[in-house]
């Protein structure tokens, strides 16, 4: 048997490598564990931080909770579906911080295959037990929607025509009535669409809606759908 020049440091150095790589899968399940065994927060608990975050913002007693950089592990304790306006930040309005919100967000906050992929991932593998729909007086998306003028969302534009259509014999402003009925619908498609709905039928997962009114900086929560249950303690 051939043997190559130098192969004892080498297989030394092979050793030396699959030893670390013992070492960094241990870590690694360790921290997996511990994850697990993190306390998850109610939906009722983690929708009443998030109103008395706001509340917080309206009142201008914001408190700005963790506003520094962390690498420690996320436990995010609440999800939110929001819309990209530069006027909504959820951190902010909610008066939130690093790690608390585990944020997705697109023109008009609708639940396409994208988004809606990002929402299963924190709930099913962060933990995070409520996803909130946000949506907001004056949204563009819609309003363009409402208005035909369509041609530069024209995929966002489909998730948001059967809220228009949907609202039109609605009393009251068309457009307020379109954005409501947005976020409804939104929850509603969430909460019976695979794989969200396996989480909220099996009572690990609640999804409910609001819309944030940029003259007051309030948020409004929305009537519940009958396929979307009131957050449980």
């Amino acid at each position: 048997m051939s043997i190559t020049p130098n192969s004892g440091p080498l297989r030394a150095r092979a050793y030396h490598l699959a030893a670390i790589a013992a070492v960094l899968c241990t870590l690694a399940f360790a921290a997996a564990s511990a994850d697990q065994t993190t306390p998850r927060v109610p939906p009722a608990k983690a929708l009443q931080l998030l109103l008395e975050g706001n509340q917080r913002y309206i009142t201008d007693h914001a408190e700005h909770p963790n506003q520094r950089p962390s690498d420690s592990s996320q436990h995010p304790f609440a999800v939110i579906l929001s819309c990209s306006d530069s006027r909504t930040g959820p951190e902010i309005i909610f008066d939130r911080g690093l790690g608390d919100l585990f944020i997705v967000r697109n023109a008009g906050n609708v639940p396409g295959p994208l988004a809606a992929e990002s929402l299963y991932y924190a709930a099913a593998h962060l933990g995070t037990r409520l996803i909130l729909v946000l949506g907001h007086t004056k949204c563009g998306a819609v309003a363009a929607t409402l208005s035909g003028q369509t041609a530069d969302i024209p995929q966002t534009a489909k998730e948001i025509e059967p809220a228009v259509a949907k609202s039109k014999s609605t009393s009251g402003d068309a457009l307020d009535n379109a954005i409501s009925e947005n976020v409804r619908l939104t929850v509603q498609h969430l909460s019976t669409a695979t794989p969200l709905a396996e989480l909220v039928k099996a009572g690990n997962l609640q999804i409910v809606g609001a819309v944030y009114h940029l003259d007051s900086g309030r948020i409004i929560m929305l009537e519940q759908s009958a396929t979307a249950a009131a957050p449980s303690k």
